[in-house]
This record gives structure tokens, sequence and C-alpha cells, in this order.
């Protein structure tokens, strides 16, 4: 507690605070009542001034976002009011082009009417002019239906053409394609004895037939088919065929031998399992019957034992 011989100290006053109302007109903020300074407490006179200076740019900041809102808030509701009476402008002077050409048509129908009953020409200025054909536009988002030529011939896919293609022989002689091994084989051996038979009656046909099988193969390569003439590689190939054939057979055999095998083990241990069950089921039974009292006659047969 403070003694009686103490000096009297004055009471600190608080800064009253004073809202800083904006009303849109450009008021000067009045500067903040500075609290009496005291004597315990010693002034400070940079912090008042820098408090005083921020206090300003604020309310200057803000009352400048205010003014340019307003404006902005002018500017939309006068641009609506504005288009508004530019169309109004508008459909009234339609209208009153309208008036006005009905009025004329109005007007040349009834002169055209008077010089009609006096047979008179119609002057210059009424007479009725031809009236320009519209210029064509076309759409381009239209849709146009035109005239579809149909072939007499179906739909031939790129398999067809090929077979086709192959189809077509040069010189009467057919080309020797395919996987057809043992065919082509007999072809290329029927071929050879025909040209040996001929040689011995003509050979100059005989040499003209060879050339001409040479040439047709040539052209038939130029398309682009493959043509297999060669006597040994088409044995060849028929020999890798064959065994090919022959290990996929065996492979198939041994598959379907295991198959089978692996059905009947699964067939016997199923009839296994089934029995079981039904021994284990009717041991249940016979022991529920011991139970009651009940003598079977497998019990009288092992006691007579």
């Amino acid at each position: 507690g403070k003694s009686d011989t103490d000096p009297p100290s004055k009471k600190k006053k608080k800064p009253k605070k004073k809202n800083v109302k904006e009303n849109g007109t450009d008021k000067t903020p009045k500067p903040q009542q500075k609290p009496n300074p005291s004597p315990a407490a010693p002034k400070s006179p940079g912090k008042t001034k820098s408090t005083t200076q921020t206090s300003f740019s604020t309310v200057d900041v803000l009352r400048k976002r205010l003014h340019e809102k307003i404006e902005e808030s002018r500017g939309q509701q006068g641009a609506p009011q504005d288009a508004l009476s530019e169309a109004v402008k508008a459909k009234r002077a339609k209208r009153k082009m309208e008036r006005e050409r009905k009025k004329r048509k109005r007007k040349e129908f009834l002169l055209k009417k008077l010089a009609e009953q006096s047979g008179q020409e119609l002057p210059a200025e009424i007479k009725e002019e031809p009236i320009a054909p519209a210029v064509e536009k076309r759409v381009t988002s239209a849709v146009f239906f035109n005239k579809v030529e149909t072939v007499d011939e179906g739909y031939e896919t790129k398999f067809q053409a090929k077979i086709k293609k192959k189809k077509s022989e040069k010189g009467k002689i057919t080309p020797l394609t395919g996987r057809n091994y043992k065919q082509l084989l007999s072809r290329v051996e029927a071929r050879k004895e025909k040209l040996e038979r001929l040689r011995e009656k003509d050979e100059a046909k005989a040499s003209e037939l060879e050339n001409k099988i040479k040439w047709t193969n040539v052209l038939y390569k130029a398309e682009g088919i493959k043509i297999k003439d060669d006597e040994d590689q088409l044995r060849t190939s028929l020999k890798r065929k064959e065994k090919r054939r022959a290990q996929r057979k065996k492979k198939w055999t041994n598959r379907s031998e295991n198959v089978i095998e692996k059905m009947q083990h699964r067939q016997d241990k199923r009839r296994k399992n089934l029995q079981k069950q039904k021994h284990a089921k009717m041991e249940k039974r016979k022991n529920r019957a011991r139970k009651k009292g009940r003598v079977l006659p497998e019990d009288l047969k092992k006691a007579a034992v």
C-alpha cells in the first residue's frame, strides 16, 4: 500500500477510440488524442508518430477502394440502361419502317387500281421492279443427298482379292504355291515327266514349253507370289511336316492316355471314399443300437466263436 507521505499520483486517462466513419465524402480523419503522460512512464514520441502515420495511410487506402467500388457499381448500372435504350430505339425504327412500307404498298395498290379502271399505264416510279433472285448461300452444316451408284458385283475383301489374283493363271500354267507339299511334289514330278516325254518326241516344243514355264514363274514372282518348284526343297519340307505331324500325334495320344488315367484314378478314389463313408455311417448306427441294449447278429457270431 501507498503511504500518506508519497506524492499524490495522477490517474492515467485511457485514450478514447474513435471510429472513423466513411460516408463516401472526403473527410479528413481526426487525429487520435494522446494520453496524458504520467510521471512514472517516460514519453515515447517515435511510437506515436508511427501509429498516426499508419492509421492515415490505411484510411486513405480504404477510402480509395470505396470510391473505386462506387464508380464500378455506377458503371454497371448504367450499361444495361444504355443497351435497353438502344434496343428500344432499334425496335421503334423497325416499326416506323414497316409502317412506311405498308403505306407505300397501299398507295401503289390504289394507283394501280385507278390506272386499270382508266386504262392508262402506270407511271415509271410506281412500276414494280423485278425482284432479284436471292444469292444462294451454301450452308456447310446442311446435309446433301446425292445419287449413289451401286455395283452389281458384291463387296470383295482383301483375302478374296488375293485368291482371285492367285487363280488368274498366266499362260494356262497354274502357279506352284501353298503348303500342301505332297501335292506340289506330285505336280512337279508330273510336269517333269511331261517335259521328258515331249523331249523324246519333239525337243523344240519341249524347250519352248520349258521357257514358257520359266517366264510365267518370273511373272508370278514379280507379282509377289512365292513359287515352290524346287523338288529337293519340297521333299525336305514334306519330311519335316510329316515328322511334326507324327510328333503331334504322339503327344496327343500320350495326353489322352494321361487324361483317361487321371479320370480313372479320380473315380476309384471317389468310389473308395463313398464306401468308407457308408461303412462309417453303418458302424455309427450299430454302436447306437448296442448302447440301447440291442444284440446284433454280428455280436452273436463273435460270442459263439
